[in-house]
């Protein structure tokens, strides 16, 4: 195995701290962090934002990462506009219907389509960019707004995610062991759960396909119980509430020792004390949930 070079050691190292100081909320740390990995690298020949002005380019950010990351950050949107000269979204087709229903989005295309652009964003880094702090965080509050059908309720209505991606199962519950939830509480429960999992409860209703219409039936809800995964986000992003249950070492995102996110003031976090305990974190939900009103 070749050794690593000085500059890739400290990169690592950065990086490293980038991790730390953003799980911590000092932000301001982490994008001292990001300038020493930027000022160590040679510029980008794809033309990859590095740390310039933005003022006046035509801009495309690019979504490379999972859907929820491309939710977080479309809070971004009122700003760049401001700034740039044009601003064009590339995201999943998957996500292009629901992606112009975020404020400020105005041009989204697919990761097939081309477009013209002088400079191009990891959509991750666009808090970077705008140097954010846990002070200015929420940038925006329902900063996603979409058409929904209200659903004549004579009992509280629930979302319920259970598996996050497959990419980190550590992250998903199986569906039993929400089974004294969905047996002792009196709300009616819907199945938001997406992706290949094919676990199904008689107890939980369904929903058509497609990311719209999954925003749309979070929007009409009362709250969402999910795993980290997509679902959280949209609530967050619609202002709905949501109880997020969360792993020990959860993702920088969350931060640490908190029961709320800055990010999403809707969310409230419902941690493992320790690694694999999801039994404490699902009683405390099932205990929040008595106080419920429809």
């Amino acid at each position: 195995m070749n050794a690593l070079s000085e500059s890739d050691l400290q990169n690592r190292i950065d990086a490293g701290l980038w991790q730390l100081n953003m799980s911590a909320g000092d932000f301001e740390q982490a994008w001292q962090a990001s300038d020493r990995i930027h000022a160590r690298n040679t510029p980008d020949p794809h033309r990859f934002w590095t740390g310039e002005s933005i003022e006046g380019k035509d801009i495309v950010v690019r979504s490379l990462r999972g859907l929820g990351d491309a939710v977080q950050m479309f809070r971004y949107a009122p700003q760049l506009r401001a700034q740039a000269r044009s601003v064009t979204w590339q995201v999943p087709p998957s996500l292009v219907e629901l992606a112009g229903c975020f404020e400020g989005v105005e041009h989204v295309v697919t990761w097939e389509e081309t477009c013209t652009w002088d400079m191009q964003v990891e959509i991750t880094e666009l808090p970077y960019l705008f140097r954010t702090t846990v002070a200015q965080l929420p940038i925006a509050t329902g900063y996603l707004s979409v058409p929904f059908g209200l659903v004549d309720k004579h009992k509280p209505r629930i979302g319920l995610v259970w598996a996050a991606g497959e990419w980190n199962q550590s992250r998903s519950i199986p569906l039993a062991a929400f089974d004294s939830i969905l047996s002792t509480v009196d709300c009616d429960f819907v199945s938001l759960q997406g992706g290949s999992n094919q676990e199904t409860d008689d107890r939980l209703e369904t929903i058509g396909p497609g990311l719209l219409s999954l925003a749309s039936v979070i929007a009409d809800l009362d709250l969402v119980i999910t795993v980290d995964t997509l679902a959280a986000h949209l609530a967050g992003a619609l202002n709905v509430p949501a109880y997020m249950l969360l792993k020990h070492a959860a993702d920088w995102r969350w931060m640490i020792g908190r029961d709320q996110s800055p990010w999403y003031p809707s969310l409230r976090l419902f941690r493992q004390p320790q690694p694999g305990d999801w039994i404490a974190p699902l009683e405390a939900v099932r205990h929040a949930l008595g106080t419920l009103k429809p």
